[in-house]
């Protein structure tokens, strides 16, 4: 694996492909430079600290002399003695950008061919230790760089008895003739990154108020600065700024300083995430996913006051081919932010043409807003604030030479940071201000730079560089990240959509298809179960309710099924059983819906077969049929003779009880005749009529209905 080159090589030679002066450009990335035009491979690091004027002119009395302020870094493991420092410059300025490049590209030991010097300067007391640094202040004449407009390849030599030990290129510019001013427009991102959430937002800010977020805000304050907003950015913000706490005051702060700066700003709305447009254009979901993270995102920055465009495709890098064109313009898109790298101007071209073309894709003719890949690369350097006075520099050489390639010929140029940029505080207002005082360039809004036709220079057709596409999302993330949403929908099938935490879910599954992952991918696995664990999370919280084993003890029955919801709306379920023997019969349930925060009993009508125990598995479904939780087992012990034996035992006991009362009362109603008085046989006793001491003999059966008689005779 190469090394990485460091920032100030890529400062130095992020531009290397680019040969606009000649007319010839490649279409490699940026990013693979390995320039050392910095003089890395020297004992001694030599940083800009000012450069002063920006601008120089010999006539104007304030603007005749250069100073130069370096830092100078012995980086080694020696100390270096006898130390000098100079400031050399080309008395011939460049006359084609290819040479700009050239020079920042130079290793440390090139020549620098200097037709002008400034004297010799001590470095601190003549000698640095390893680790030590010093400041060295340098100055030149104007008048010794002649009358040439332009921009004079300069450096900062510093040298010991043995020779030069360290270097930094730059270039010393004049002010301008009465020639019109290049026109500018710089589009800043303000995208949410890989981590939207309360404390990541809050971080981004920066307690002191120096994180990105709040450094882009403050880079684009000049109201003629695009951004391209990417609306999970803002419906995130505004999320955590409705929270409690430091972090979400900061967060509610960027927020409001964001709306106020916005208003008539040109805006570029990207669809929710800011997905990577060439790794859906290789889905099979692309389209899909695509759609709904534009639905997710339309009417998000209505509430800015901005200038909103909501037709815009940014592929990452500025960078695609004709299928991710056809295929933004599928999704709606109308007009696309490319760069010079991708929609390469002809070989024999010998000017920069402005940042306007008219790429087509599928049969649809787009907008298409070039951005210059030189000056956007050297522009990323800004989030180094030891590289600042180098990126102006540069800059200012950039645009100089391009407004002297056709004097009276006025272009614009579209500068476009990286999604990534977190410019050094301060970085870019200077920048801004710095360009426009030098009298070469003039800054226009992203509506101006609309408004320029179309030069109608021939370039190639939309090109995407192969180390770009292999740094795409890989299409199994992009499956993946498809399949996770799906799950949200299955799930939101059970809430009907009224769930907060499903919005949530949605915004989180989109953001892993930002192109902000690029460069990253080592971190999607976990982001990715990160999601998956917050959607089960939310899943647990409705689920079914164990407990012992149920015993049905008759033919037919009711089997109890316990279901909890512990979220706070209402959830709607269907309640599957499958037993795993033929021993019982279930009736099918029909959905349920249970209250928010709560549980309901679910009697599910039930068939005994055969005796024995039976396993019944019961799960929980959505509506759209996904499972919902894992599925819970419940035990059954069936004994559907109990009811018979019970009933012949409750039948025999109440037949015997039957028999038992008749004895009884039998034997009661003899009991009561035995019981009854009379006279013994022979027994002296009162007189009594003659009728009444009559024998009774064996008509006892006839004769006992006589005392009715009698009674009725007297």
């Amino acid at each position: 694996m190469s090394t990485a080159p460091t920032r100030r090589q890529l400062l130095a030679g992020l531009s290397g492909a680019a040969v606009l002066g000649t007319g010839t450009r490649t279409a490699t990335s940026t990013a693979t430079s390995t320039a050392t035009g910095d003089g890395d491979e020297l004992p001694l690091s030599v940083v800009l600290l000012d450069v002063t004027p920006a601008a120089y002119a010999a006539e104007d009395p304030e603007r005749a002399t250069i100073t130069v302020r370096a830092r100078v870094l012995n980086r080694g493991a020696e100390r270096l003695e006898g130390l000098r420092a100079r400031l050399v410059a080309q008395r011939s300025a460049a006359v084609a950008r290819s040479a700009l490049d050239r020079w920042a590209r130079a290793d440390g030991t090139a020549s620098t061919r200097a037709g002008a010097a400034s004297e010799a300067a001590v470095v601190g007391d003549g000698a640095l230790a390893a680790g030590r640094a010093a400041e060295v202040v340098l100055t030149l004449p104007a008048s010794a760089l002649g009358a040439a407009p332009g921009a004079h390849p300069a450096a900062v030599e510093v040298s010991d008895d043995g020779g030069r030990v360290g270097i930094a290129r730059t270039f010393l510019v004049s002010a301008p003739p009465q020639t019109p001013r290049t026109l500018l427009t710089l589009l800043l991102p303000l995208v949410a990154g890989r981590d939207a959430s309360a404390a990541g937002l809050a971080a981004a800010v920066g307690a002191s108020g120096e994180g990105r977020l709040r450094r882009l805000l403050a880079a684009g304050a000049d109201p003629r600065t695009a951004w391209a907003v990417d609306p999970a950015l803002v419906a995130a913000a505004r999320a955590a700024g409705g929270g409690t706490g430091e972090p979400a005051r900061l967060v509610e702060g960027w927020l409001a300083d964001l709306r106020a700066a916005a208003v008539d700003r040109d805006v570029l709305a990207l669809p929710h995430g800011d997905p990577d447009l060439v790794a859906l254009e290789r889905s099979p979901a692309g389209a899909a996913l695509l759609a709904e993270a534009a639905a997710a995102g339309r009417g998000v920055l209505d509430e800015l006051g901005a200038r909103v465009r909501p037709d815009v495709a940014w592929p990452a890098d500025q960078a695609a081919d004709t299928g991710v064109l056809a295929f933004a313009a599928g999704a709606g898109a109308r007009t696309v932010v490319l760069d010079d790298g991708c929609l390469v101007p002809d070989g024999d071209l010998t000017y920069t043409p402005a940042g306007r073309a008219t790429p087509s894709a599928g049969g649809t003719a787009l907008t298409g807003l070039v951005a210059d890949r030189t000056a956007s690369s050297v522009l990323a350097g800004a989030a180094d604030a030891d590289q600042v006075v180098l990126v102006r520099q540069r800059l200012l050489a950039e645009v100089a030479t391009t407004t002297l390639q056709r004097p009276s010929d006025p272009r614009s140029l579209l500068l476009v940071a990286p999604r990534s940029f977190a410019p050094a505080p301060g970085a870019v207002e200077r920048l801004v201000a710095d360009l426009e005082a030098s009298g070469w360039a003039r800054w226009q809004s992203l509506s101006q730079l609309l408004e320029v036709p179309d030069p109608g220079v021939p370039r190639s057709a939309p090109t995407l560089p192969a180390p770009l596409a292999r740094a795409a999302l890989p299409p199994g993330h992009v499956a993946a990240v498809a399949a996770a949403l799906g799950d949200v929908d299955d799930f939101a099938s059970a809430l009907g959509g009224t769930e907060p935490a499903l919005v949530e879910q949605r915004s989180a599954a989109l953001l892993l298809l930002g192109a902000s992952w690029r460069g990253h991918l080592g971190a999607l696995p976990t982001a990715r179960a990160q999601l998956s664990q917050s959607l089960a999370a939310l899943a647990g919280a409705v689920g079914i309710v164990g407990g012992s084993v149920r015993n049905l003890a008759a033919e037919r029955s009711e089997l109890p099924i316990t279901v909890v919801n512990e979220l706070g709306v209402p959830v709607q379920v269907d309640l599957v059983l499958r037993p795993r023997s033929p021993r019982v019969q279930l009736d099918a349930v029909p959905r349920q819906t249970v209250a928010a925060r709560s549980q309901q009993r679910v009697a599910v009508p039930v068939r005994a077969l055969a005796n024995g125990s039976v396993v019944v598995e019961a799960q929980l479904r959505t509506p759209a049929g996904s499972p919902l939780g894992d599925p819970v087992e419940v035990d059954l012990n069936v004994r559907a003779d109990v009811e018979d034996w019970i009933s012949a035992v409750v039948g025999g006991g109440a037949g015997a009880l039957l028999v038992l009362g008749l004895v009884r009362a039998v034997r009661r109603g003899r009991r009561r005749v035995d019981e009854a008085e009379h006279t013994d046989v022979g027994a002296p006793g009162p007189e009594a009529p003659r009728d009444a001491q009559a024998p009774r003999g064996a008509g006892d059966a006839e004769g006992s209905a006589e005392p009715s008689a009698a009674a009725g005779q007297g």
